[in-house]
């Protein structure tokens, strides 16, 4: 279970699921609410190594439970 794999279900892009879950105020409140909902859905959790080596901070990685 990817990002990749939420983003596709929820129709939206990689960048906009990250964003979501990281709680970004750019993205609308319907749109992260769904994007939640779709991630624990699928059981989706983030991998904090996968964060790292794609460069992102080590503190930015969300997970839903």
């Amino acid at each position: 279970m990817t990002i990749r794999d939420v983003a596709r279900r929820a129709g939206v892009s990689v960048t906009t699921v990250s964003k979501a879950l990281n709680e970004y105020p750019d993205v609308n409140e319907s749109t992260r609410a769904r994007i939640h909902d779709i991630a624990r859905e699928m059981g989706y959790t983030a991998n904090p190594i996968a964060s790292r080596e794609s460069g992102a901070s080590a503190g930015s990685s969300a997970s839903i439970i």
